[in-house]
């Protein structure tokens, strides 16, 4: 039964995957060992570095949604969240954050040649994890999500201050660069659970939205939030070209704020006197983040469509929640 005291459908969802996130824990410490010091030392740090386990806990409720009674979503959920955590330990370095979560980053502690080598350490680690799993199902996912992931870093790389980007283009480099892991989390616990192709296909779609409306909120909060709440640098995205669809539905709207952000781009992300202060006060003049949070709610709506409209009628509603929640998310 789901804990009906706490309104937060995240905390929900953790204290109903309690037990098995034990496990998931367990298992990520198992296979963060080395006799490499650095990467034990490294794995740790940014595992357990105020992360939610937003990508485990979907493939854990998941299964639970199909009524899975065996363990394989314990390692494969960590096979994801490896994934994942390499993939933040690369895009720090390209980005040259020194912030993750309010704290240094590991590059900022350990340097980029630690962070990047450590991020390989934990790609390669998820494979050997996948290949002990023993289903060609699953490793044929993850090596086209891994590839994925790599695309969409190169595909937004490309696309550094590309002043005349679109919302259909904004939205290929999120599906590419973070919601294919989410669905790759939903899909996971379909499958292990024995659920037919349509089922699984429609899981995985429900993970996709999910992650789309989470980098939805997340491009808004960098208009919105203070650095204490968000826990990394605001405003940061323009300085590192990052054209996203707050400022895309703005710029629309006002050549002022394109030609702002053209000389800004010009400058390499350089800011000058209240260039920060005053783009951010455009986009919200502009209605720029209403616009994208009603588009994240959107993803949101179409990944509540896609559950099951039998099964137990709790989990199924709290799923829902955490669509509505991931277009909602104040953190």
């Amino acid at each position: 039964m789901l804990e009906k005291h706490d309104k937060n459908p995240l905390n929900q969802a953790i204290a109903l995957c309690q037990r098995d996130m034990v496990k998931v824990n367990a298992c990520i410490h198992d296979n963060l060992k080395s006799d490499i010091m650095m990467i034990p030392a490294v794995g740790h740090y940014i595992v357990g570095s105020g992360g939610k386990r937003l990508r485990p806990l979907l493939c854990l409720l998941i299964a639970k949604l199909f009524d899975y009674q065996g363990d394989r979503q314990i390692p494969m959920s960590v096979v994801v969240e490896f994934i994942h955590t390499a993939s933040l330990l690369h895009d720090d370095v390209v980005d040259s954050s020194g912030q993750r979560r309010g704290n240094p980053s590991a590059n900022g502690v350990w340097g980029n040649q630690a962070s990047v080598l450590v991020g390989d350490y934990l790609f390669s680690r998820a494979f050997q994890m996948m290949v002990a799993d023993g289903d060609m199902a699953m490793l044929s996912l993850m090596s086209n999500v891994t590839n994925a992931l790599a695309e969409g870093e190169v595909l937004q790389l490309s696309r550094t201050f590309h002043l005349e980007m679109t919302e259909a283009e904004c939205l290929e480099v999120i599906e590419r660069k973070t919601a294919v892991l989410f669905a790759a989390a939903a899909e996971v616990g379909a499958h292990v659970s024995n659920q037919p192709e349509t089922v699984i296909r429609n899981m995985a779609e429900y993970g996709m939205c999910l992650g789309v409306a989470f980098q939805l909120m997340d491009d808004a909060m960098d208009y919105i939030s203070d650095e204490a709440a968000a826990g990394k640098p605001v405003g940061h995205d323009l300085e590192e070209g990052k054209i996203t669809l707050p400022l895309i539905h703005a710029m629309h709207q006002d050549v002022s704020l394109a030609e702002r952000v053209a000389a800004i781009s010009e400058r390499d992300g350089c800011y000058e006197n209240d260039d920060k202060a005053w783009v951010r006060e455009r986009v919200l003049h502009l209605q720029g983040v209403e616009y994208t949070i009603q588009r994240a709610q959107d993803y949101a709506n179409r990944a509540k469509s896609l559950l099951p409209s039998a099964g137990d009628a709790e989990l199924i509603q709290l799923l829902k929640d955490l669509a509505d929640f991931s277009a909602q998310r104040i953190y």
